[in-house]
């Protein structure tokens, strides 16, 4: 399916209208981001049929919750990328009946790309010259926790490093990803 151009004001429009529970809002809200979260889930999963099956389990879970949707936490296309990288790390853990091994998890492509989910945001380009301004240990702990969904602890084993020294990573580099991306 080709992505619908949206901006982010129109896909907040239409989740509206899908908490209404209007069907064409939905197949707008659907046509303009399933290919991205699509990616994201692959990324993290790598099997094509497991990443089909969360972005459906993620667009159920939309067309129920849509209404707990709150601008407050962020952008639409923020939601729903953390909705789809959440149920991809459960489906990780569920498939594999355990814990997700953090080494099995892809590599980043460079210290400082997101993922091409994010490639065509507004935003993609500042944020990708903050996150290059972060000491490395920070980058690669806020990447490893917000790319990935990794708890604190899981960061702190893969990196062998104290879980106070990691929070005190991902705190730092938030707070001057937050000044940063003020400018």
């Amino acid at each position: 399916m080709a992505t619908i151009r949206t901006t982010p004001e129109e896909l907040a429009r239409a989740l509206q209208r899908v908490a209404l529970g209007d069907r064409q809002a939905f197949k707008t809200l659907y046509g303009a981001t399933a290919d991205k979260l699509y990616s994201v889930s692959l990324h993290i999963l790598r099997r094509a049929d497991w990443a089909e099956e969360a972005l459906q389990d993620t667009f159920i879970k939309v067309w129920h919750g849509a209404g707990d949707y709150s601008s407050n936490r962020g952008s639409v296309m923020s939601w729903l990328i953390s909705m789809i990288r959440y149920r991809s790390i459960d489906m990780l853990r569920n498939k594999n009946n355990q814990s997700v091994n953090v080494d099995d998890l892809p590599e980043l492509q460079t210290d400082t790309q997101l993922d091409q989910a994010v490639a065509n945001s507004e935003y993609a380009q500042q944020l990708e010259n903050c996150l290059q301004e972060l000491q490395p240990d920070s980058r690669q702990s806020i990447q490893l926790a917000f790319l990935y969904g990794l708890s604190h602890k899981e960061v702190s084993d893969h990196l062998s490093t104290a879980l106070g020294t990691v929070k005190s990573w991902i705190r730092r580099g938030l707070d001057s990803l937050k000044r940063c991306l003020s400018k």
